[in-house]
């Protein structure tokens, strides 16, 4: 007997000699809607599940809002494929809110066109593909690229993403786009057709066949764009013949985030809103800058390029390769802006090497921001001794005056890494804290060391 059958024979009222049954409010009293909300809660497969619960039941989960379709292990590639076609005959389809499928596309170009078809519908609000394996070129609806409820679209799909005439994404504000390769000039109309953008991630995207693009979005607020150059690229140098100029204009941009190995050129105007950055210059550079000096000047050229569109950054974010390579541009060092409201800078560091406190970019950076508060080595940290005075010679204002904490992590406890602690704390008169994290076995024994050194701040207070 199912469960409707027992709710009605429960609630009959009364038997002969009993008092009133009292009766009690099930899940099976809600209304459909309310049903299909939670069911919609569940994964789709578990969603499925609820049709024999009872002949209700048997027919709700096919309004469901959500699908989240992913292909497992490859010996169930055909029974994911049988799935997802009977779903698509089965579910009511036009009442999807939000849809996401992974899947290996292989030889099967055709059958996915048609899921993209079925699937996507005008009222589609949140939108996850994620496409491998492709040998044909995959087919999206017209419909996608006009969609008017559309507020978060993320595409990672290795292959050339085809763009219509018209493009028009009117509530679009989260999109992502991963190991996309953009076609030609019509790459612009996607960035123009999103006027309510507040979040861009390009990860890993190919910008060849693009000379130039503009980004411009009144509401734009967050840019991260990670890239990292082909494998098969000559490292002797670098090829700027397909390099893609990218404007990006954002009136309200609050952060801006940049990793990779200088592919593209980028230009941020109006960013004197922004005020959380990073500029990761991917560390595998590393190797070309010991083979080529061009790529001394590129990647430090890129570096400045963008330190100089953000003057009133809060927070900064710098990896040690950015670093060294800015070092090697001497005569851009004294064009950098003062950052005045920079509180907080932190370098991300190499693997294979700690960041010495002796490079020039470093110093340079200390000694144009007069406010830091927050100064973190995040990987390591070195001096040699005959460089004692790099720091003190001239001695950066916020050493002396608003300086209160110092971070090091993932130090190895060499002579130059103590030596570094040592001026530091020498060197800052109004620290309040220094952070030290290490997982070497001598650490405790170091760390004694280390509260012997000399302090020009009484308050510091040494962390281990």
């Amino acid at each position: 007997m199912d469960l409707e059958k027992k709710r009605k024979k429960h609630c009959k009222g009364r038997r002969k000699g009993e008092g009133k049954v009292e009766r009690r409010f099930g899940i099976c009293d809600l209304p459909d809607e309310i049903l299909q909300l939670i069911i919609t809660s569940l994964r789709t497969k578990e969603a499925i599940r609820t049709s024999i619960l009872s002949k209700r039941w048997q027919h709700l989960w096919k309004g469901i809002s959500k699908i989240e379709l992913k292909e497992g292990k490859l010996k169930e590639r055909k029974q994911f494929m049988h799935f997802v076609t009977r779903l698509l005959v089965a579910c009511n389809c036009s009442g999807l809110k939000k849809f996401s499928l992974s899947c290996n596309v292989r030889k099967d170009a055709n059958l996915v066109n048609e899921w993209l078809c079925g699937f996507i519908n005008p009222k589609i609000e949140e939108l996850s593909l994620q496409f491998e394996e492709i040998q044909e070129p995959l087919i999206f609806p017209d419909q996608l690229f006009t969609c008017a409820t559309l507020t978060n679209f993320h595409l990672d799909m290795p292959y050339i993403f085809k763009l219509p005439s018209s493009i028009h994404f009117q509530c679009l504000q989260t999109l992502s786009l991963s190991n996309i390769i953009f076609p030609d000039t019509s790459t612009q109309q996607l960035f123009s057709g999103c006027p309510a953008l507040e979040d861009l991630y390009l990860l890993d995207c190919n910008l060849k066949n693009v000379q130039a693009l503009r980004i411009c979005s009144p509401l734009l607020r967050r840019i991260y764009i990670w890239e990292i150059e082909d494998d098969e690229c000559d490292i002797d140098g670098l090829d700027v013949s397909n390099c893609c100029e990218v404007l990006i204009n954002g009136n309200n941009l609050k952060s801006f985030h940049y990793q990779g190995d200088c592919v593209n050129e980028y230009f941020v105007y109006d960013s004197s809103l922004v005020i959380d950055a990073s500029i990761q210059i991917h560390e595998r550079l590393e190797y070309y800058l010991k083979s080529d000096p061009t790529w001394q000047i590129a990647a430090g050229n890129f570096t400045f390029r963008l330190l100089k569109m953000l003057p009133n950054v809060e927070k900064l974010s710098m990896s040690g390769t950015s670093i060294k390579a800015l070092s090697r541009t001497r005569s851009l060092l004294g064009q950098l802006p003062l950052f005045c409201n920079l509180a907080e800078l932190a370098l991300d560091l190499d693997r294979y090497s700690s960041i010495k406190l002796s490079y020039l970019a470093l110093l340079t950076l200390l000694q144009n921001s007069p406010c830091l508060q927050v100064l973190k080595f995040q990987g390591g940290l070195s001096l040699a001794k005959d460089k004692a005075n790099c720091i003190s010679d001239p001695l950066p204002v916020c050493f002396s005056t608003t300086l209160k904490m110092i971070e090091i992590t993932g130090i190895t406890w060499k002579k130059d890494e103590l030596f570094a602690i040592k001026i530091l704390l020498k060197a800052g008169t109004v620290l309040d804290k220094l952070r030290i994290q290490s997982s070497c076995i001598r650490s405790k024994e170091l760390y004694k060391q280390i509260l012997n050194y000399p302090k020009s701040s009484m308050d510091c207070k040494i962390e281990f």
